[in-house]
């Protein structure tokens, strides 16, 4: 009896260790993809941002607009 719980309790200890390994070797994938992706990408969203920057200049006036919305329609 002591033999089948030791070789239980040791079988369950390598399964845990080899579940683990495997999500390590997962979780090291994801991570050097994400790098990649992040190292593609952050040339063009500077570039984006820079362009906007550019292009976004509005000028700021006190000057009330002259349109009024209403719920009514006009014939």
């Amino acid at each position: 009896m002591h033999q089948t719980v030791s070789f239980i309790v040791l079988g369950l200890v390598s399964w845990g260790a080899l579940q683990l390994y495997q999500m390590n070797a997962n979780l090291s994938l994801v991570t050097y993809k994400v790098e990649e992706n992040h190292a593609m990408i952050k040339p063009m969203w500077q570039d984006f941002l820079i362009r906007k920057a550019k292009y976004d200049v509005i000028p700021i006036t006190d000057v009330e607009t002259n349109i009024h919305a209403s719920n009514k329609e006009t014939n």
